[in-house]
């Protein structure tokens, strides 16, 4: 029997299904050939030729409205299972009891089939006539045994049925609403198009951007070599030094017998002028950064206070959205956190959540700006659980004070743990406190 109770954990596992069937054209070995929502998982990709295109926002599209759709399947599956567990655990209980108490059960018992079950299901008439004879336990075992099978094979009728009944009104509304999204989508990676800095973070935060040009965190020192000018003035001419340079040579040196000569240039002991040229050795800072080899969780966090309505609304959106489809594609968890007056969040990681989020993201926009319990909020995220190598994106206008000593210091030291802190400022520009914050600030 599939295990329906963990309905995230099935989900990630179609989710992963649904991008190796694609790779493989079959399913992985993991999944169960009796998985219903598998088989229906082949069909809706088999019957969608449209996705073998070069346009992966159809793919998009599609993969994410079933997901939506098993969010929902899997609740009902959940409860079916749940209450055929009931009833499995009463056979179990029942199987396993000696004898006396199987008599006290038989009343439960008798019941429990006659009301589920048909006599073609479990025969319960025919079982209790044997019962007359000798070998009751022979009976009992048999009987338990037959009960368990119709118990499990009833659960997985009532599946297939239920996802008959639902497959047609989701393939109606995919119709309608797949265009829907996929124009949508395509607003989106206009806007990408039309702001060069949100591709520039996505970049970024994918790490497919080298970052050693844009963040520094180490100072190594280096000392140039001094450059010798292969034809000095006597001006620049400050010391003499063994050699064999022919063109620097002394005057005297050309004067000594011809093998004493080749010997002394052999071994590089002529007498030769030498000159530092113009620079001077000295000490340079070099900044590299430490590679992050890592790709991390991204956490977002999107002010919505009234002045980030209208045009920087769009902005917002179209860029969580596309981090949220790299995230996928990476495989990264994704964690949103809105704020205003108040702050909530979702994780986008998980794929029961994709569905949710404009509903999530909806009437917001109204209200101040609360910096403060947003970062506080983002120090949370980061700190329950393994959210090393992190990237947290604020996007807003920047419009509310600089964090409280208390929170820098929190920030700090999410820093050397590898986090990074990325901001994008829509709105009037200037030289803001937030640039010491931040590890590096975009603006629109």
């Amino acid at each position: 029997m599939i295990d329906y109770t963990d309905v995230d954990a099935k989900l990630d596992e179609y989710s992963e299904a649904f991008d190796f069937y694609l790779e493989c054209g079959e399913m992985p070995p993991s999944m169960s050939d009796d998985d219903c929502l598998a088989g229906y998982m082949r069909e809706v990709i088999d019957n969608n030729p449209q996705i073998d295109g070069s346009d992966s926002t159809w793919v998009e599209v599609l993969k994410e409205n079933l997901i939506s759709f098993f969010a929902a399947m899997l609740e009902q599956f959940r409860a079916m299972q749940l209450e055929a567990m009931k009833e499995l655990t009463l056979i179990a209980n029942f199987s396993e009891a000696p004898i006396e108490q199987k008599r006290l059960m038989w009343r439960q018992v008798s019941e429990t089939i006659s009301g589920k079950y048909s006599k073609y299901e479990v025969n319960l008439p025919g079982f209790t006539a044997q019962f007359k004879g000798d070998d009751k336990n022979s009976v009992f075992a048999a009987l338990t045994s037959n009960w368990e099978n119709a118990c499990k094979d009833k659960l997985e009728r009532q599946k297939r049925q239920m996802l008959e009944r639902s497959k047609q009104q989701f393939e109606m509304i995919c119709r309608d609403a797949g265009t829907a999204d996929f124009e949508d989508k395509k607003r989106v990676e206009n806007y990408v198009h039309r702001y060069p800095q949100l591709k520039e973070i996505v970049d970024m935060i994918g790490r497919d951007k080298d970052p050693t040009k844009e963040e520094k965190d180490t100072v190594i020192y280096k000392f140039m070599p001094t450059t010798v000018s292969k034809n000095s003035s006597v001006e620049e001419i400050d010391r003499v030094e063994s050699g064999n340079n022919l063109e620097r040579v002394l005057a005297v040196e050309l004067s000594m017998p011809e093998d004493l000569f080749y010997k002394r240039y052999a071994t590089k002991e002529l007498q030769q002028f030498s000159s530092p040229g113009k620079d001077k050795p000295k000490k340079v800072e070099e900044h590299r950064r430490a590679p992050r080899l890592t790709k991390g969780p991204i956490i977002v966090s999107i002010d919505t206070s009234s002045s980030m309505s209208g045009r920087p609304q769009k902005i917002a959106f179209s860029l969580l959205k596309q981090l949220l489809r790299m995230a996928k594609k990476q495989k990264r968890p994704c964690f949103l956190i809105s704020f205003s007056v108040r702050s909530k969040s979702i994780d986008l990681s998980k794929p029961r959540n994709w569905g949710r989020l404009d509903n999530f993201l909806e009437n917001s926009f109204s209200g101040g700006t609360n910096g403060e319990q947003m970062l506080g909020e983002a120090i949370r995220v980061l700190q329950k659980g393994t959210f090393e190598m992190a990237d947290v994106l604020i996007i807003s206008d920047l419009e509310f004070p600089k964090p409280v000593p208390q929170t820098m210091d929190k920030i700090n030291k999410e820093k050397t743990l590898g986090t990074r802190f990325y901001a994008l400022q829509i709105g009037n520009w200037s030289d803001h406190q937030y640039k010491d914050v931040m590890d590096k600030i975009w603006q629109i």
